[in-house]
């Protein structure tokens, strides 16, 4: 994959889960408002705000994977020498990977149900395995981070960006 690959990828999942927050802020402040003023609400509020947090969620977390930018607690990373820093990337890396496989074999047998029993949505009707379908292409664009995250982790140690930025403000 050529370099501008994770950044590609991270800008289009980003972009993706940002329409998603946008759509759920505009319609909650449209409920409020016409509920408010005209005491009339947005009818099926609740489902697309559920759709649009979950595409939120499911595309929104790739981007923080393949950034690099997830959480960092470096108590041992000044006692390591750089081969072990990279072990422990790797470790991550694959941890991560492993974490998101189990959790979209997880939602297989759910999804397959909603499918099966054509489970639909509350207000608006719509069928839930739609929402699976979302949460299964999300789920995707993690996994493709996280397998790009273990590769960078392969070919060694990345630039500490949390330092970076912290260094900047």
């Amino acid at each position: 994959m050529p370099p501008t690959s994770p950044d590609l990828l991270s800008r289009i999942l980003h972009g993706i889960a940002s329409l998603a927050l946008v759509a759920m802020m505009l319609v909650v402040v449209a409920d409020v408002v016409l509920r408010f003023v005209f005491n009339t609400p947005v009818r099926g509020a609740y489902d697309v705000v559920s759709a649009a947090l979950l595409v939120m969620v499911f595309f929104g977390i790739g981007p923080v994977i393949a950034r690099g930018s997830e959480i960092l607690i470096d108590l041992i990373d000044p006692a390591l020498p750089p081969a072990g820093l990279r072990a422990l990337r790797v470790i991550a890396a694959v941890g991560t990977l492993a974490a998101f496989l189990f959790i979209g074999w997880s939602m297989i047998e759910p999804a397959q149900n909603a499918w099966r029993y054509g489970d639909r949505s509350l207000e608006l009707g719509m069928p839930v395995w739609t929402l699976w379908v979302v949460a299964f292409a999300g789920l995707l664009g993690i996994l493709l981070a996280a397998a790009r995250a273990i590769l960078t982790a392969l070919r060694g140690p990345a630039p500490d960006t949390a330092r970076d930025e912290d260094a900047g403000s």
